[in-house]
C-alpha cells in the first residue's frame, strides 16, 4: 500500500504510525535518494528526495515557506496539516504518518548546508517533531580503510578519523593500509549503505534537538 496523496518522486512504505517503526528519510538529491530507494526496507522506510538545497526557512517569508516544493512534500508526507505559515504552527505530530524523520546527506560542505538547512526549517515549522526527539542526523561514513591479509574493515566518518585508525593499525603492525574515499551516497557499496546508513542497529545517528537548530544557525548567521 502506498500513501495516495504522495508528491512527486516521494516513495513511500508500507506501515506507518505509532508502534510501525516507520521512518522518512529525507536524501539530497536524485542518485543519492535512488541509491537509498534500493536498498530501504520497503515496509518501514519512506524516502523524498530534495532536489537542489533547501529554502531558508528562517529568511523566507511564511507563504513562500508554505510554498517551497521540498516543504510542501514534506508537510503532505508527514500527515501534519501547516495550520499558520506564518507563526509555524502546525497540527498535532502525534498523527505524524512517521515515527522518525532522518536526514540522510553527503558527509561534504554540501551536505553540512543542506543538513543545517533542514533544521532551521523544522525549528521554525515542525519544533514539536524536535522536542520530542524525533529527527535525527545521519551520519555516513566518509572513508573505508582496510589493510592487507584481513578482511577487516573500518569506517572513517572525517579525515582527522581516518588518520587516526590508520595510525592505530600501523601500531598494531597492520601492512599495506588502503584508504577508499566515498564522493557521496551513490558511491557507497550498496550492502555498505544499508549498514552503515539505513539499518538501525548498525548505522550512526544522532538526535537533534531545538540547541542543534540554534547552533546551525549560529554558523550560517541565520539568527
Amino acid at each position: 500500500m502506498h500513501y495516495s496523496g504522495k508528491p512527486m518522486k516521494f516513495e513511500d512504505c508500507a506501515l506507518h504510525a505509532t508502534g510501525s517503526a516507520s521512518e522518512l528519510f529525507i536524501v539530497e538529491g536524485d542518485s543519492a535518494s535512488g541509491a537509498v530507494i534500493n536498498v530501504r526496507d520497503p515496509q518501514t522506510q519512506a524516502v523524498l528526495p530534495m532536489q537542489g538545497k533547501p529554502l531558508n526557512a528562517l529568511k523566507a517569508s511564511g507563504d513562500r515557506v508554505a510554498a517551497f516544493p521540498l516543504f510542501r512534500q514534506l508537510v503532505s508526507a508527514l500527515g501534519v496539516p501547516l495550520i499558520d505559515p506564518q507563526t509555524g504552527e502546525v497540527g498535532d505530530i502525534r498523527k505524524a504518518r512517521f515515527e522518525r524523520v532522518l536526514l540522510l546527506f553527503d558527509p561534504d560542505a554540501d551536505g553540512i548546508h543542506c543538513g543545517a538547512l533542514m533544521l532551521m526549517f523544522f525549528y521554525r515549522w515542525m519544533r514539536p517533531l524536535l522536542d520530542a526527539g524525533r529527527v535525527f542526523m545521519v551520519r555516513p561514513p566518509l572513508f573505508l580503510v582496510s589493510f592487507a591479509g584481513s578482511e577487516q574493515r573500518f569506517h572513517a566518518y572525517s579525515p582527522d578519523h581516518a588518520g587516526r585508525l590508520i595510525s592505530e593499525l600501523k601500531a598494531r603492525g597492520a601492512t599495506d593500509i588502503k584508504t577508499h574515499h566515498h564522493r557521496g551516497l551513490a558511491s557507497i557499496d550498496p550492502t555498505l549503505l544499508a549498514s552503515a546508513c539505513l539499518n538501525p542497529e548498525t548505522r550512526k545517528t544522532d538526535v537533534m534537538t531545538v540547541q542543534d537548530a540554534l547552533a546551525a544557525m549560529s554558523v550560517f548567521n541565520a539568527e
